[in-house]
C-alpha cells in the first residue's frame, strides 16, 4: 500500500510576545490534534540551510496516527524566505498569525530581552526604543504582506490578541474551524489560564541561563529535547523557586505616547492590508 506524502495541516508563523505559547498550548490539547507537534521548530527560518527536509519530517515522529499535524515558530513571520519555503513544501497548510497592540508588544519584548540576557537590565525602556530595530516586529503589515504575496488571504488566519481575549471560546472555535478539526466546540481544561507571562526573578542570571540554553538547543535542532525538558516540569520548578513574586515593571507614559505616535501609520497600513480594525489598541 502506498503511503500518503508527509504534510502538516497548520503552521503558526508569529508574532512573538503576542500570546503564541498560550494559544499554541491550547490548540495541541485538542484530541483531534497530534501531541507530537512542536513549538519553535524554526525550520523554515533559522534551520532551513542546515537541515534537509527529512530532518523536519523526523521531528513529527514516524507513526502516522491520523491526527492533525502542525507547528508554531514565531521566527517565520519576519523571515524574508519563510513564506516561499513553506509554500514549496506545504502549499495548502493553514497559517496562523497572532498580533497585539504593538506598543505593549515592544515593552513585552524589552522585558523578554532582559530575561534572555540579550540586553542589560540597566538599559531603560526609553533608551531601548531609540533603536528602531527593536520596534520593527510591531510593523505587522510589512511581514504579513510577504505571506499574502505567496498565499491566498483565506489561508492565513490573523488573530488580534485583544479581541481573542474578550471571548476565548469564540476565538478557539475560529482557530479550530481554520485548521479543520471536527469538534470546534472543544475547550481544553484551563484554557483561560495564561502562560509564559512576564515575571520578576530573584536571580536573573539563572533565568538567563535557562532561556539561553533553550535557545542554543533549539537553534541547533534539538527542539524535541527542549520539549521533553519543558514537559518534565524541571524548568517550571526552577522558575517557581526563582520567582520574586514582585510585579514586573510597567511602561512609562512618555514612552507609551511616543510609541503610539510611531505605530499610528503602521497600524493604519495593517488595517488596509488585513481588513481589521485596530481601535482595540487605542
Amino acid at each position: 500500500m502506498q503511503t500518503a506524502p508527509f504534510t502538516v495541516d497548520f503552521i503558526g508563523i508569529g508574532s512573538g510576545k503576542c500570546g503564541s505559547t498560550w494559544i499554541y498550548e491550547n490548540i495541541v490539547k485538542h484530541p483531534e490534534i497530534s501531541d507530537v507537534n512542536l513549538k519553535e521548530l524554526n525550520y523554515f527560518s533559522d534551520l532551513y540551510p542546515e537541515h534537509d527536509f527529512s530532518w523536519y519530517q523526523s521531528q513529527f515522529g514516524t507513526k502516522d496516527d491520523g491526527l492533525i499535524k502542525g507547528e508554531f515558530s514565531v521566527t517565520y513571520l519576519a523571515h524574508p524566505e519563510a513564506p516561499k519555503r513553506i509554500k514549496k513544501h506545504f502549499p495548502n497548510a493553514k497559517l496562523i498569525a497572532i498580533v497585539r497592540n504593538p506598543v505593549k508588544r515592544a515593552f513585552s519584548n524589552y522585558l523578554h530581552s532582559i530575561r534572555k540576557g540579550d540586553i542589560s537590565p540597566s538599559l531603560s525602556f526609553s533608551d531601548y526604543i531609540k533603536d528602531e530595530d527593536n520596534l520593527a516586529p510591531g510593523r505587522y503589515h510589512e511581514y504579513l504582506k510577504n505571506f499574502y504575496d505567496v498565499f491566498p488571504k483565506e489561508q492565513i488566519l490573523v488573530i488580534v490578541l485583544e479581541e481573542f481575549l474578550r471571548d476565548i471560546p469564540t476565538g478557539m472555535r475560529q482557530i479550530y474551524q481554520h485548521i479543520g478539526v471536527k469538534d470546534i466546540d472543544y475547550l481544553p481544561e484551563g484554557y483561560n489560564i495564561p502562560s509564559n507571562e512576564a515575571k520578576n526573578y530573584r536571580f536573573l542570571l539563572l533565568e538567563n541561563v535557562l532561556v539561553q540554553s533553550y535557545r542554543w538547543l533549539s537553534r541547533r535542532g534539538y527542539t524535541r529535547f527542549v520539549k521533553w525538558v519543558v514537559d518534565s516540569g524541571i524548568a517550571k520548578v526552577l522558575r517557581r523557586f526563582n520567582d520574586s513574586q514582585q510585579r514586573p515593571p510597567s511602561i512609562d507614559d512618555v514612552s507609551k505616547q511616543k510609541l503610539a505616535t510611531y505605530f499610528e501609520y503602521h497600524n493604519q497600513e495593517f488595517e488596509k492590508l488585513v481588513g481589521r480594525n485596530t481601535k482595540v489598541w487605542s
